[in-house]
């Protein structure tokens, strides 16, 4: 692995917790089994941007990818990625404002997940997805929404912007989280950057919290989400492509 800087912009305690959650219930392996129709993992060359410990793409592997490549920040944690089955893992200071250590054009796929709401630069970290991605590439993106209908009514009563309690032991002062999305703007921002939506896979993320409970209510709650996501998912998941042209979305 290559170390470009020491400083850390995510702490390592988070590994950790992320790990064991994701043992126990990988809620991203949905996402994966849809994008198993559109993409050969087998074949394809594929980037994982703020891979962490890589628990989350260990379907990918298991499917048989033997070409995954991580890139995150300085971390003990990152080198489970590598343990797991990464081909290789780079490490860069700040995803905000370094390049990515890769040759334009060369991925298939590149998987960004649970990472731009950390980011003081989200556009720059785009415009490098976009530069190393193959023309006509895929891009998953892939963010929470904090304040669906049920976190603002939360928000509301608490005056806590965490209503998932990701970090429940976190003061505002220091609150990983420094953006906040919503999915109409995500979209937009994302087809200026260069990609065209290709799929939503928001559905997969139900902040619903009553009917959740209820197996048979699944085709209802998804439907709900896929028409007003911003109210009722509690994170939203495109799969876009690439344009070669950025202005090929304006």
């Amino acid at each position: 692995m290559k170390k470009i800087n020491d400083q850390s912009h995510f702490a390592d305690k988070y590994f950790e917790d992320i790990d064991e959650v994701c043992k126990a219930n990988n809620y991203f392996s949905p996402v994966l089994r849809d994008m198993s129709d559109f993409v050969n993992f087998e074949s394809s060359r594929i980037l994982d941007v703020g891979c962490g410990t890589g628990v989350f793409l260990e379907p990918i592997i298991d499917a048989g990818c033997d070409q995954l490549y991580g890139v995150d920040g300085p971390s003990e944690f990152v080198g489970r990625a590598k343990q797991r089955g990464y081909k290789d893992i780079q490490l860069v200071d700040d995803l905000s404002s370094v390049v990515l250590p890769f040759e334009g054009n060369v991925f298939d796929l590149v998987i960004c997940k649970d990472v731009f709401e950390h980011l003081l630069n989200p556009l720059f970290t785009l415009s490098e997805i976009h530069r190393v991605l193959k023309d006509d590439g895929l891009f998953v993106f892939h963010v929470p929404n904090h304040f669906p209908l049920y976190g603002r009514l939360k928000f509301l009563y608490t005056n806590d912007i965490d209503t998932f309690t990701f970090f429940k032991n976190e003061s505002r002062w220091k609150f990983p989280h420094i953006r906040f999305y919503e999915h109409y703007d995500s979209l937009k921002v994302l087809e200026s950057s260069g990609f065209r939506l290709f799929k939503d896979f928001s559905f997969h993320f139900p902040a619903v919290s009553v009917l959740n409970r209820f197996a048979r209510l699944n085709p209802i709650v998804r439907k709900l989400v896929s028409k007003y996501p911003n109210q009722f998912a509690s994170g939203f998941t495109y799969l876009l492509k690439k344009n070669k042209f950025k202005n090929e979305c304006n």
